[in-house]
């Protein structure tokens, strides 16, 4: 990817934004975490470090997947293999490494926390609040990540092993929120949420405005096209210069909009967010400006030939540390873009995947089966990590390719677990655990006996 699409790939909007926010002391952080990465490798000058950082990351949490089911699950080879597959080896993920954009970070963190409380059958505190700090950055990094911090939780009091380890997770996160607060207060955006913005966009999709109760500020914000003939993304209405968004007298209107909407229209908008959540589950066909999007997600033939097409092709960043892409230009294509553009159309985890793994998690967690209780949690939590990041970001902003691919890096180790309780037998049982620190009866001492049994 870095000598293909040197010095990174760019993303119109998203990584202006981040990398402007990076130039900005000290109020980095108004854009979450991902500008501060940004500022660490502002003293090389380039942003090839910056993304080899990001392949590295994962490539090592791919690794660290392998490792988790091959000597903590008991898992075989070719088990942990298939694990570890989808987060080293899908397009799409060796594409967003190659991005300025979050999705490496958000994920490397979200799943570097799990993976610390997983590898030991009773974590201790320091596990706990190295874990609290890893969620911390998730969470600050892109909202959707708070779906994991009460997961975790949960994998640390159940089953019930004291008060150390949960009390140091709390405190791992509260350290880590703390520092922000410090530095740059009560700014907007300090804590990775976006306000109001995406989920205007989410709600104004399918917003009645004929049959809702609304302030007449608020009917400034209603739609002014048929139900029926919407833009077919919701991003439409936030970036669109011709979206009722540029009436709102305030921000906080675009918040009161969306609440307003899910009150009012709750049976549509679980519809919806049903509807497109299921696009992670089974292939459907996308509609042209969700190709467009979709697009931006595989490598481009050319690595800077997107002079024709600027709004559904990748772009590449500046040679130097500078906030806009490198300037139009056409290039022939190289091997290696050769090579990533044709793996990128066929190299990705299929829906179909997506759909076994959750099911080969939630039988084997829900099969009824004594013993293996951590071969269950550990099934039951990482798919309900992999699946509130792909519902969450649905419900609050919308479906792309992009928000719901850190999933792959919890589904596919809940179902190795969910498979290692499946096939364990009844009498497969891990031998109980020892305390070093308890007194332990002493052998018996050897008698010598005579052939006729007496002493």
């Amino acid at each position: 990817m870095t000598v293909a699409y040197p010095p990174a790939l760019w993303f119109s909007g998203d990584s202006g934004v981040y990398v402007r926010h990076a130039q900005i002391w000290p109020a980095l952080s108004t854009r979450g975490l991902y500008p501060w990465l940004i500022k660490a490798f502002e003293w090389t000058g380039s942003f090839t470090s910056l993304v080899a950082v990001q392949h590295l990351a994962g490539l090592a949490l791919g690794v660290a997947i392998y490792l988790l089911v091959r000597r903590r699950l008991g898992g075989s080879d070719w088990v942990a293999t298939l694990a570890a597959a989808p987060v080293v080896l899908d397009a799409r993920q060796l594409t967003l490494e190659q991005y300025l954009l979050t999705e490496t970070l958000f994920t490397a963190a979200l799943a570097g926390a799990a993976l610390v409380l997983a590898w030991k059958e009773r974590p201790g505190p320091v596990a706990g609040f190295v874990a609290g700090l890893a969620v911390a950055v998730g969470v600050l990094t892109r909202p959707t990540g708070v779906v994991a911090v009460g997961v975790l939780l949960l994998l640390l009091l159940l089953p019930w092993r004291g008060w150390r380890a949960p009390v140091a997770y709390l405190l791992g996160i509260l350290a880590l929120w703390g520092a922000v607060l410090v530095t740059v207060g009560s700014a907007p955006n300090a804590y990775g949420v976006g306000g109001g913005r995406f989920l205007y966009g989410r709600t104004a999709q399918i917003a009645d405005c004929d049959r809702l109760d609304l302030s007449p500020d608020l009917r400034r914000l209603c739609p002014r096209q048929p139900v029926d003939q919407r833009p077919e993304r919701p991003d439409w209405f936030i970036w669109n210069k011709d979206s009722p968004i540029v009436d709102a007298k305030r921000p906080e209107d675009l918040d009161a909009f969306a609440r307003a909407v899910i009150r009012q229209q709750t049976g549509d908008y679980l519809a919806r967010v049903a509807a497109d959540t299921s696009r992670y589950f089974w292939a459907q066909r996308l509609g042209p400006k969700e190709t467009c999007l979709a697009q931006w997600w595989v490598p481009p033939l050319a690595p800077a030939d997107w002079a024709a097409d600027r709004d559904c092709t990748p772009r590449l960043a500046d040679p130097h540390y500078d906030s806009q892409p490198a300037p139009s230009q056409a290039s022939p294509p190289n091997a290696a873009a050769e090579f990533l553009h044709g793996y990128g159309r066929y190299g990705t985890t299929p829906p179909l995947a997506v759909t076994a793994m959750t099911l080969l998690a939630l039988t084997g967690a829900l099969w009824p089966r004594r013993g293996r209780l951590r071969l269950s949690l550990l099934a039951l939590g990482f798919a309900a990590i992999g699946m509130g990041i792909m519902i969450f970001s649905v419900a609050t902003s919308m479906f792309d390719y992009r928000y719901g691919l850190p999933a792959l890096a919890f589904l596919p180790i809940a179902a190795a677990a969910g498979w290692q309780r499946l096939r364990a037998t009844p009498t497969d049982r891990p031998a109980p655990a020892v305390d070093d620190d308890e007194p332990q009866p002493a052998p018996l001492a050897p008698t010598l006996t005579g052939s006729n049994g007496e002493r």
